[in-house]
């Protein structure tokens, strides 16, 4: 296929992100790019945030803007005036693109509007709301009311109701949430975090445990400047510590500068300082974190909302599912989150869920068959793999670009 494609002229799928782009983004484009296509990286961010080095393995080229958008200030002019060229350069090499297709992907949802609308309207587009915002809140009320902007929300409603084919990581009737509120492309594809090849690594057979004789538990992932997520999540962390388990932090931010991330962690986990149970770790590179989170006896998957009916609880997904499957950890998980409640029953992996107030949690995890649980991972990380899932998401883009072309 690679060598048809040579002779023909490579098929351009350009990834639109506002930020450095997710996990399961490099992961696709990874595929795409090994299938000989041509896979180009837009991105609006400041180039020390982004790591060229990682991504050039499924980029033929990063187009990485060099700019990044804040609030006024005193500092704003000589920021343009620094910067400036780097963003003009920016747009016009984006303008200039003639893709086969375009994947943008939420984060800023008003770029993507503004990005769509100017540069690639005439070309098929695809949305690609990695976290859907509507879906965190009942109401469009609601959300503005906890600080959401309007104009981000009414840049996902275009985004909805303007793409040629829309994808998606949660449950399959996640986009039943929309029905009867937007008009949505008929051409819908659920395409979740799956696991990787090239992430996996074997069970870990030398366990922090053999040492000490306790259990370990891990949580990775982001922590973002919300106060009812940071409240439900030490309130899990405490319940944890307070069963005398070992837990192990390895958390990322994106509100902050990475200079500052220490103090905000110091500030955050203040509570746990004294505990001899509670370890935080610097954050790791996407493949290094598998190899190293293998070592622990079980990984921990939460719901951050105080609200259990909220759609994204019923829908939601995060690439730390996939993470914790390619370390071989069994996850512990909350069993009011639906979409990976019914991926566990799949897998014969529903021993390990619990109320999400983790009561009783040490006593459970004793009576575990451990080895039973550890071959059921790896047979569900063959079946939740993004390989074997890849040509649904191949077939999926063919048909969006043959009915632009109609």
């Amino acid at each position: 296929m690679y060598k048809t494609m040579e002779k023909e002229k490579k098929k351009r799928i350009v990834f639109y992100s506002a930020s450095p782009p997710s996990i399961m983004i490099y992961k696709i484009a990874r595929l795409f790019y090994k299938k000989g296509y041509e896979t180009i990286l837009i991105t609006m961010c400041e180039k020390e945030v982004l790591n060229f080095d990682f991504y050039k393995d499924a980029f033929n080229e990063i187009i990485c803007s060099n700019f990044q958008f804040f609030k006024p200030s005193k500092k704003t002019l000589f920021y343009l005036l620094k910067r400036g060229a780097s963003f003009i350069k920016f747009l016009i090499k984006t303008k200039i693109l003639k893709p086969y297709v375009v994947i943008g992907t939420s984060g800023a949802n008003w770029q993507l509007k503004f990005v769509h609308k100017y540069f690639f309207k005439k070309y098929p587009f695809i949305y690609f709301p990695y976290d859907i915002i509507s879906s965190l809140f009942n109401s469009k009320e609601e959300a503005i009311k906890k600080g959401i902007k309007t104009f981000e929300l009414e840049a996902e409603k275009y985004c909805l109701e303007n793409s040629d084919g829309i994808l998606h990581k949660g449950s399959p009737n996640e986009l039943e949430f929309f029905k009867n509120k937007y008009s949505l492309s008929k051409l819908q594809l659920d395409f979740s975090t799956y696991s990787s090849k090239e992430f996996s690594v074997p069970l870990n057979k030398n366990k922090v445990s053999k040492r000490d004789g306790e259990v370990h538990i891990v949580y990775i992932g982001f922590l973002f400047n919300d106060e009812e997520s940071v409240r439900i999540m030490t309130e899990r962390f405490n319940e944890i510590l307070s069963q005398k388990l070992h837990l192990h932090v390895y958390a990322q931010v994106n509100h902050i500068p990475r200079n500052q991330a220490d103090i905000y962690f110091k500030d955050l986990f203040s509570r746990f300082s004294k505990s001899k149970y509670f370890h935080i770790h610097p954050p790791l590179g996407s493949k290094e974190i598998i190899k190293e989170i293998s070592k622990y006896d079980y990984s921990l998957w939460m719901v951050n909302t105080y609200d259990l009916n909220l759609p994204w609880n019923k829908y939601s997904i995060g690439n730390k599912f996939a993470s914790y499957f390619e370390a071989g950890v069994p996850m512990i998980y909350c069993k009011e989150s639906g979409y990976v409640v019914n991926l566990m029953k799949k897998y014969k992996l529903e021993k390990l869920g619990f109320n999400r107030n983790l009561k009783g949690l040490r006593k459970r995890l004793k009576r575990l068959n451990y080895k039973e649980i550890e071959r059921k991972i790896i047979d569900a990380r063959e079946d939740f793999d993004m390989d074997k899932n890849f040509p649904r998401l191949e077939r999926f883009i063919g048909e969006v670009v043959a009915s632009k072309k109609i």
